[in-house]
């Protein structure tokens, strides 16, 4: 069997060396840098999905709200500000008609789309929804 003998250090070869302290404080800092800017781009990606998923929220309720109203016509065009900022646009547009007992009242098939825009930090954005609405007209007061 064969011994292995290992050189004797003497105390001026012990501990760490500067060189060795830089280099391992260099790629901690580089470490700490790469960190936070990923976390950076994550809080950024978040804030931008939170302002579109509020947006979105926003446009699926003003649509709900526009088609439930019985004074929503083709040709129309409507306009607002919600209080958080987000501003909206309304327009109908008649896609077709078809008639009912009284051929002087059609029914209309009303194309309604909504445009809602918002400000971010990076400028503007917006989004844009659009559903159908049947508009059957009021029958006639009776006497």
């Amino acid at each position: 069997m064969q011994r292995i003998i290992q050189p004797h250090r003497g105390p001026r070869e012990a501990g760490v060396s500067l060189l060795e302290v830089l280099i391992a404080i260099s790629l901690l800092g580089i470490s700490f840098a790469t960190i936070f800017s990923g976390l950076s781009a994550a809080l950024r990606t978040t804030d931008r999905l939170d302002g579109f998923d509020r947006a979105n929220d926003f446009a699926a309720r003003k649509l709900s709200e526009l088609i439930l109203d019985p004074s929503l016509a083709a040709d129309q065009v409507r306009s607002g500000f919600s209080p958080s900022g987000i501003g909206w646009q309304a327009r109908t547009e008649l896609v077709d008609t078809r008639p009912l007992s009284d051929p002087k009242k059609p029914a209309q098939l009303v194309r309604i789309t909504l445009e809602v825009s918002w400000r971010t930090r990076s400028g503007g954005q917006s989004l844009s929804l659009e559903t159908l609405k049947l508009c059957i007209p009021e029958p006639p007061p009776s006497p």
